[in-house]
């Protein structure tokens, strides 16, 4: 809206110059009259009018010039401000861009030393992974080269200790095979520790007689204490449940490493076992098998480090006792991937208490199926020998005398061929009832053997003869490596008689019942 002042200062003047004109037209008009004092006074009001008019005009354009240009003042500090922060804006927006050029050549070089890192980690990783392999190699050819002559040393051993020999021949025919036992639990431990930490332990679910497995604990260690004068007993609870579902192998391992490490630090005393149940839950038992003795005890500060590997509790345990430091750690493992925990008690010279606890499922016909080990019948020596005779197949020669005196003593025939090549030229079908083959040899060995009778079997339309895999091979895999070549079955070296004849049982048994079908 237009406001009055504006009215006044544009347009009064213009009303007031009219005024003065139709007055002077006036004036004009009457010129013959006598010019009158009230319109000399009006022309002067005018007059007057006119000119304040025009300097009311001329200040108010002044003060609009010096409006103008105090705006023009303005104007120009807030363009040269504008330029400051302009100019400074700048700045800071090179200094923003220099920071982040700045952080994208950070991150460029964090890249960089990442991707660096990445190629350091994976090169480690592969040289572990190769050490690891190496390790493992190592163990494995290790095992394969001591379980050879080992095979050797315990089975002239048990045969030995099958002779008639005098109390001093028995004595030390009997301190040789302790021995040879002590050197194989070292070699077993090794192996367990390298499949334990590479997590490689497979568990079997089968059923088991608990107080057999306890009984055969106790055998095994019976000797031991006897020759200690310690005494050696189990106890077992009223009403206690016998038939279980787990691997009774390792639990047989963790007992006979508990006993044997009672056996081993009791100088006087007893050492006890007691089998107790521990409740239900979850559809299983749980149960306690408690191994007490009368020992050395062990320092309470060190309760908690007997579980590690390669640990004794003092140095000179070792030099009197001997052992690796690695029973426990490898039984405490074995627990606790069944689901369970070894704990322990003890006091220096009163003696130690470890507890085994186990939580398994139960075999609801109560069967307890037993191994062919456990339920083993010796064949007549008449009857043995009207069977086809044995194809050995091995080229050690301390193995082949081993195998040989355990095959004439169960009344077994045989013929013996030194390598995989010299067993494929001997072999023909029904000419032979079984072929015990080694799987290392010279020339040919025992899986490229296996191939060629199986190839010549398929090609004569003839049953496939049972060959078993004896070999020192005993690792994970080893197994199903000889089944996958076509092997019948495996015993690992070394082996005892007891488990030689079960397996030709087994294996005789079963051609026994498919030429009768």
């Amino acid at each position: 809206m237009i406001s009055l002042k504006k009215i006044l200062l544009d347009y009064g003047l213009y009303v007031i110059l009219a005024a003065s004109l139709f007055c002077l037209l006036l004036l004009i008009l009457h010129a013959e009259a006598i010019y009158r004092a009230d319109n000399m006074v009006v022309s002067g009001v005018l007059s007057s009018l006119i000119l304040a008019f025009i300097f009311i005009q001329w200040d108010a354009k002044k003060s609009a010039t010096a409006k103008a240009l105090n705006l023009t003042y303005v104007a120009r500090d807030l363009a040269a401000s504008n330029v400051n922060i302009a100019e400074e804006l700048k700045v800071k927006t090179d200094a923003k861009q220099q920071v982040a050029d700045d952080g994208r050549e950070f991150a460029e070089d964090a890249t960089q030393f990442a991707e660096k890192g990445r190629a350091s980690a994976e090169v480690a990783t592969l040289i572990a992974e190769k050490a690891n392999k190496a390790k493992s190699d190592f163990l494995a050819n290790m095992s394969h080269e001591i379980r050879t002559p080992m095979n050797a040393i315990i089975g002239l051993t048990n045969i030995l200790l099958m002779t008639k020999l005098d109390a001093k021949q028995k004595q030390c025919v009997s301190v040789l095979q302790t021995s040879a036992d002590g050197l194989m639990v070292l070699i077993n431990d090794l192996l367990d520790i390298d499949k334990i930490e590479a997590e490689i332990i497979e568990l079997e679910q089968v059923p088991f007689n608990m107080i057999a497995l306890l009984e055969r604990v106790i055998s095994v260690m019976s000797v031991r204490a006897q020759e200690k004068g310690i005494k050696l007993d189990v106890h077992y609870q009223a009403g206690l449940y016998k038939t279980f579902i787990g691997d009774s192998n390792r639990i047989r391992q963790i007992l006979l490493n508990l006993v044997g490490n009672a056996v081993k630090f009791t100088d006087e005393g007893t050492v006890s076992i007691f089998f107790a149940n521990a409740g239900t839950a979850d559809g299983k038992r749980s149960l306690t098998i408690s191994v007490v003795d009368s020992g050395i005890g062990i320092p309470e500060n060190k309760l908690f480090d007997i579980f590690g590997k390669f640990t004794q509790v003092d140095p000179s345990i070792t030099r009197r006792y001997g052992g690796t430091g690695l029973g426990l750690a490898i039984s405490k493992s074995l627990a606790e991937q069944m689901g369970g925990s070894i704990t322990v008690t003890s006091e220096v010279g009163v003696g130690s208490a470890f507890v085994l606890h186990l939580s398994l499922a139960v075999e609801a016909s109560g069967s307890e199926d037993q191994s062919y080990e456990e339920k083993i019948i010796y064949l007549d020596k008449h009857e043995n020998s009207m069977q086809l005779p044995i194809l050995l197949v091995e080229d050690y020669e301390p193995n082949i005398l081993v195998a040989t005196i355990m095959l004439k003593t169960f009344g077994y025939r045989y013929e013996v061929a030194h390598n995989g090549q010299e067993a494929v030229d001997l072999f023909s079908p029904d000419k032979y009832s079984l072929i015990l083959l080694d799987v290392e040899m010279p020339l040919m060995d025992g899986f490229e053997a296996t191939r060629h009778i199986r190839g010549f079997e398929q090609a004569k339309g003839v049953s496939p003869i049972a060959i078993i895999a004896m070999t020192a091979h005993a690792l994970k895999g080893d197994r199903e490596k000889c089944v996958a070549a076509g092997m019948s079955d495996y015993i690992p070296k070394p082996f005892n008689p007891h488990q030689l004849q079960a397996m030709l049982i087994k294996h005789l048994k079963k051609n026994d019942s498919g030429k009768a079908a």
